[in-house]
């Protein structure tokens, strides 16, 4: 029997893993794990594009789990491709298949929807597809055949011990200089009232420490250089989070880890060991008021959350805050309340959702309680209720968006408060009004603008600096525009420098009758030279002051910086007028000594070649 799982992804990133089909096929029997094959499938391809990727194999049964981001694309797909061959048995599994079972049953030609976790209900499915038993309830399954519904009871959670590794079965590749999805547990703690985890089952099911570790040996000879720590809490209780990280400061401390955290549980020796490691823990926290957090089962005061943050930003650890709007007991000042106040605590990003209806969670049944009006489909997002009208839920959609493009995109976290400082208005004021400007003044549409993942980099920096330009203007602080266009322009350039290629010097020695003197070189691409109206030195100083104060203090005597990436530290130097000329003119096929023409001592100059060609500056002409 050949299987094929299709994985519909949100998008094409390094997170796009298909986890949930690598596990499902691990765990199936040998023949039938022999014949499965695994599908990637991205937005941006037509469906006649994933039908003939999954047609390809031949296969007898397709299995696509469903989320809330491709449930209405996969019914569609669903529906053709028993259109063109009605042969083939189709599978749906994953939340929505959980959640909502009786209506995506009946959106498209399933013969089957596995619920809950599937390793076993899967293959407990595909045993009795593979040996034509007629349709009977199977624990975990829900089936329609001849008109008929069979649904079996909910499979209890498995032994995750027992259940084979995606990654070390083979069925997920982890690659050089990319990441991974690492499964180190299950299930939650928590019972949050718009939460789909711990439906069913509370509690946290760890995976064996034997099977991490050997996974971590697997993602460092792989080359793997970020991992995805999927845990809904790490940290919860502390002693368990402790043992995962020492784990990781172990086995690969030099991994870039993403983790998720509960504030309240942070401690001193949690963040302790974050120090040790390369990581960023994200925290979520939703809303800062109590009254809020309460009435969705997930309490926390603002003065234990103040506490725990500035033990994280102590130890220079990286963070970021998640926030919902639309919560029961909340409204628009409350939200841009809560955005204001995480803004203070100087998160490196914040990700900010809509509230969605889940189907299966406890807020789902409250709907009357709190005059929930909500998309009947997915992302089944909030309409309105009654503490929010449609109109404040657009407004909170377009600060979303502008949150996005100007913090997160702009990397705007620290510059920030000197904006702040600057214009002496509220971060939600400074938001709404920037998603205006761009509107007005850039001539953006707004469909446009609130696909913020789509925007680039370069877009989003000058987008800025358009905007911080007008701002300063109007403020009567015009004389601030330089030092700002330059505070920007060099967390830009460092962002950048941290993203792109590392600079490394020459694999091999030169040959020692190389003359470097006379040698034609070319400029590494992996190195930045960025232009400044101060002096870079100085401007570096700004962090210990105002900018207005920078401002009196010194002179835009202006000077070029040298960027660069090595072992995962960024370089930024002021560059000598000597070293600038022969980096900016060494493209042109000239030699040093025809660059420098008698202007520079062959003595001083060969020392600056030998410099840049032995740190990889200058390479050899391709």
């Amino acid at each position: 029997m050949e299987i094929v799982f299709c994985t519909l992804h949100v998008r094409r990133s390094t997170q796009a893993i298909s986890l949930a089909a690598g596990c499902l096929a691990s765990a199936l029997p040998e023949p039938l794990s022999q014949t499965s094959i695994l599908v990637d499938a991205f937005p941006d391809q037509t469906d006649q594009e994933i039908l003939t990727m999954v047609l390809q194999p031949q296969p007898d049964v397709v299995a696509f789990p469903v989320y809330v981001w491709n449930r209405l694309r996969l019914i569609e797909i669903a529906k053709k491709l028993h259109k063109q061959a009605p042969h083939i048995r189709l599978i749906a599994g994953g939340p929505e298949a959980t959640g909502d079972a009786e209506g995506l049953l009946s959106a498209a030609p399933w013969t089957a929807l596995v619920h809950g976790e599937g390793e076993a209900a899967f293959k407990g499915l595909i045993n009795a597809l593979a040996e034509n038993r007629p349709a009977q309830p199977l624990p975990g399954v829900s089936w329609v055949s001849q008109g008929n519904l069979f649904s079996g009871p909910e499979y209890c959670p498995h032994d995750l011990n027992k259940a084979p590794s995606p990654w070390l079965s083979g069925f997920l590749k982890p690659e050089a200089s990319g990441g991974v999805l690492w499964e180190v547990a299950r299930g939650c703690a928590f019972s949050c009232d718009y939460c789909f985890e711990a439906r069913g089952h509370a509690g946290v099911r760890d995976i064996d420490r034997k099977r991490l570790k050997e996974e971590l040996a697997l993602f460092v000879s792989a080359g793997v250089t970020q991992v995805w720590v999927l845990d809904s809490t790490f940290n919860h209780p502390p002693q368990r989070g402790i043992a995962l990280l020492e784990l990781l400061i172990e086995q690969a401390p030099h991994l870039h880890y993403h983790l998720e955290a509960k504030a309240d549980f942070i401690d001193r020796r949690t963040v302790a060991l974050l120090s040790q490691l390369n990581c960023s823990v994200q925290l979520g926290l939703q809303s800062i008021h109590e009254q809020v957090l309460k009435a969705v089962h997930r309490p926390l005061g603002l003065d234990t959350l103040t506490e725990k943050v500035r033990l994280l930003a102590a130890e220079g650890i990286i963070y970021g805050f998640d926030l919902i709007y639309g919560l029961p007991q909340d409204n628009y000042a409350g939200f841009r309340d809560s955005l204001d106040t995480v803004l203070s605590f100087a998160p490196n990003h914040i990700h900010i959702f809509p509230l969605s209806i889940l189907p299966g969670t406890r807020l789902a049944q409250q709907c009357d309680r709190y005059g929930i009006e909500a998309q009947s489909e997915p992302p089944y997002e909030l309409i309105s209720s009654s503490n929010w009208t449609v109109e404040e839920m657009e407004l909170c959609r377009r600060l979303s968006a502008a949150v996005d493009l100007f913090y997160n995109s702009g990397r705007a976290v620290a510059f920030f408060p000197a904006i702040m400082h600057a214009l002496q208005i509220p971060p939600s004021e400074l938001f709404e009004d920037f998603f205006k400007w761009v509107l007005q003044q850039e001539g953006v549409e707004y469909h446009d603008l609130m696909l913020t993942d789509r925007w680039a980099a370069d877009d989003v920096y000058r987008m800025l600096q358009g905007y911080l330009c007008s701002q300063l203007e109007r403020t009567g602080q015009g004389h601030l525009t330089s030092v700002f266009l330059d505070l920007l322009c060099y967390h830009f350039h460092y962002a950048e420098t941290i993203l792109g290629e590392e600079l490394l010097p020459p694999q091999e020695p030169f040959e020692p009758k190389t003359n470097l003197w006379e040698t034609p070189w070319q400029r590494s691409r992996n190195c930045r030279l960025v232009p400044f109206a101060y002096e870079i030195l100085d401007l570096l100083e700004v962090e210990e002051m105002q900018l207005d104060e920078f401002a009196s203090l010194f002179r835009p005597v202006g000077s070029v910086a040298l960027f660069m990436r090595r072992d995962n530290e960024v370089f930024c130097e002021s560059l000598s007028e000597e070293m600038l000329k022969l980096l900016r003119e060494s493209n042109s096929g000239l030699s040093p000594k025809e660059i420098f023409a008698g202007s520079l001592s062959q003595a001083t100059g060969e020392e600056l070649v030998e410099f840049a060609v032995y740190e990889g500056l200058l390479q050899p002409v391709q």
